[in-house]
C-alpha cells in the first residue's frame, strides 16, 4: 500500500471530527476510551458511569453519548452501552481479556482494544474468506504472537461506506 493511500485511509476515518475543536475530540476520544474499560471489565457502562469514569458532569456525559452514538453504539434493553468496538454480543473476533471473554465489533478493533485496556489480549478471529482460524497475542504496545504466520488484517475503505452505519452489524 503506497503512503498516499493510507493518508487518505487516515483522512477517511477521521472524516467524523471535521469541524470538531480539539477539546470535543479530546472528549470524545476520552469518553471512547471509558465506554470499552467499562464493556471489558463490567459489561456495559450508563452516561452516569462515563461521568464518574471522565470527572465530567451527568449532562456532559450525556451529550458525550450522543457524540458517541453517531459513531454506532451498541445498547441494550436497560440503555447500557454493550458495543463500542468492544462488545459481549458475539462476533467472529473473541477477545480474550482479564474480566474475561469479549468479542470486537471487526478484525481491526483487536489490534486497538489492548492498547485501550492497558493489558494483553488473546484474539482468536474467523478469516471472511476460508474460515480458517486466526490466533494472536496483543500486547498494548505489541504483538507478541500470530498463527498462522503471514495472516492479515484488511482495512475497508472509509469512502466506500458512503452513508452506511458502521458498528456490530459490520461485515469486517
Amino acid at each position: 500500500m503506497s503512503e498516499a493511500t493510507v493518508r487518505e485511509l487516515v483522512e477517511g476515518w477521521s472524516s467524523a471530527y471535521a469541524g470538531l475543536d480539539q477539546a470535543e475530540i479530546d472528549q470524545r476520544v476520552l469518553g471512547f476510551t471509558a465506554l470499552v474499560r467499562a464493556i471489558a471489565e463490567r459489561g456495559g457502562a450508563r452516561p452516569a458511569d462515563l461521568a464518574k469514569a471522565m470527572g465530567i458532569s451527568a449532562d456532559a456525559a450525556r451529550e458525550a453519548f450522543e457524540g458517541l452514538a453517531a459513531v454506532g453504539l451498541q445498547v441494550d434493553a436497560e440503555g447500557r452501552v454493550v458495543g463500542a468496538a468492544l462488545t459481549t454480543e458475539a462476533t467472529p473476533h473473541r477477545v480474550r481479556i482479564e474480566a474475561g471473554d469479549r468479542y470486537a465489533w471487526c478484525a481491526l478493533d483487536t489490534l486497538f482494544i489492548p492498547g485501550l485496556l492497558r493489558e494483553t489480549a488473546e484474539i482468536e478471529s474467523t478469516c471472511p474468506e476460508s474460515g480458517e482460524s486466526i490466533r494472536l497475542t496483543v500486547a498494548p504496545d505489541r504483538f507478541q504472537a500470530l498463527e498462522p504466520e503471514g495472516a492479515f488484517v484488511s482495512i475497508v475503505d472509509p469512502r466506500a461506506l458512503a452513508n452506511r452505519q458502521v458498528g456490530p452489524a459490520s461485515p469486517t
